[in-house]
């Protein structure tokens, strides 16, 4: 096992020196009795904050660990499954570009000076293109960065991303459309997580051109509810986006958290049970459609709660998961991770508990 890059080295890799391996742990055992199966990636980090990620097996074997300069957020996978990115968590100005299987680095990818990232990136339909939802912190808007995959990731342009805040960020199944959730809160590195401008939010989910960076539409929450975080998103293969949000105005209302977008009917809120709702502690922090579509997951860590609707936004069921957040599809449900190293399925049944390691917001499917 190759011990972890101290913080120093690691750190030196955003300076623009050459790229050394960041993998600290890779399990061949694991690797070839978790053959065949599904595997995911996610942010982690270790006792005593070393900030990394892993690779996961669908029956919650840690195939893979390895180092991030700082904390990371969320991830894309490129099409043809060559590589994968895992991203810094707002105001974060790395991500790490690497092997999917084993978890080796492959680029260290910097920010703009005068930007930095937000978590969240995803690929053009033949992977040429890296887009990644940026703060252009001085100019207080979100843009989209654009980064050619054929030439080690190299900085080639933005796009608008139509607000302000810009979270998560999907390929719509035509294959030519961004949609990005534009959480409308605006931040700045000076003060990384403070939230300038409650009182003015305009939160929305914006398609744009994939190809020229031209608005097409956008959708936003009724404007009693402008302070509606509305962060991170799922799309169905039919188009049909699932949304869920954060609230930021008064803690004791208690609005609907979660929305279904289809393009030629707009935005319909939907809300959970009375009882259920006020578990959500007016958080959720990931979104995830099964793998046929029927229903989709909702994760609320801050509640200890995973919600279950179905695929026209009825609230089914809610079931306890301690600091709950990571959420996938994975065979015919959900594969769900916690802050407490515990990966679970649907039913919230424990597969594997992990000492020592929390695992971070977000799961990404990699086969």
């Amino acid at each position: 096992m190759t011990p972890p890059f101290s913080r120093r080295q690691t750190l030196s890799l955003l300076g623009g020196g050459a790229l050394s391996p960041l993998l600290f742990s890779s399990a061949a055992a694991a690797l070839s009795s978790v053959a065949g199966s599904a595997s995911f990636l996610t942010a982690a980090t270790r006792a005593g904050g070393v900030h990394g990620g892993a690779i996961l097996s669908s029956d919650g074997v840690l195939i893979a660990e390895f180092e991030l300069p700082e904390r990371g957020h969320g991830a894309a996978l490129k099409p043809g499954h060559e590589e994968a990115i895992i991203f810094a968590r707002r105001p974060g100005n790395f991500a790490l570009v690497l092997d999917p299987m084993s978890g080796e680095a492959r680029h260290l990818i910097s920010a703009r000076e005068d930007r930095h990232f937000y978590g969240h990136g995803c690929f053009s339909h033949d992977g040429g293109i890296l887009f990644a939802t940026e703060n252009d912190f001085n100019g207080e808007r979100g843009v989209i960065g654009l980064y050619d995959a054929r030439d080690a990731y190299r900085r080639i342009g933005e796009f608008s991303s139509f607000g302000i805040g810009p979270h998560e960020i999907s390929l719509m199944p035509d294959g030519q459309t961004l949609v990005v959730a534009n959480g409308g809160i605006l931040t700045h590195p000076d003060a990384p997580r403070m939230k300038l401008n409650l009182s003015d939010m305009t939160p929305s989910i914006a398609l744009i051109d994939a190809r020229t960076g031209a608005f097409h539409t956008d959708y936003a929450p009724p404007q009693e509810l402008h302070q509606l975080s509305l962060r991170h998103l799922d799309v169905r293969r039919d188009g049909r986006i699932a949304v869920v949000a954060q609230w930021e105005g008064p803690k004791l209302e208690q609005p609907p958290l979660v929305a279904l977008i289809d393009r030629d009917v707009g935005l319909a809120l939907k809300s959970a049970p009375a009882r259920v709702a006020a578990r959500m502690r007016n958080y959720c922090g990931s979104v995830a459609f099964s793998g046929d579509g029927a229903s989709f997951a909702v994760s609320s860590p801050r509640g200890g709660l995973m919600t279950f609707w179905d695929g026209d936004g009825n609230f089914r069921e809610s079931l306890e998961f301690e600091d709950g957040c990571g959420l996938a599809a994975s065979g015919g449900g959900f594969l769900m991770t916690s802050g407490r190293g515990v990966i679970a399925n649907e039913s919230a049944s424990a597969l594997k508990s992990h000492k020592n390691i929390a695992f971070d917001n977000h799961l990404l499917a990699l086969n």
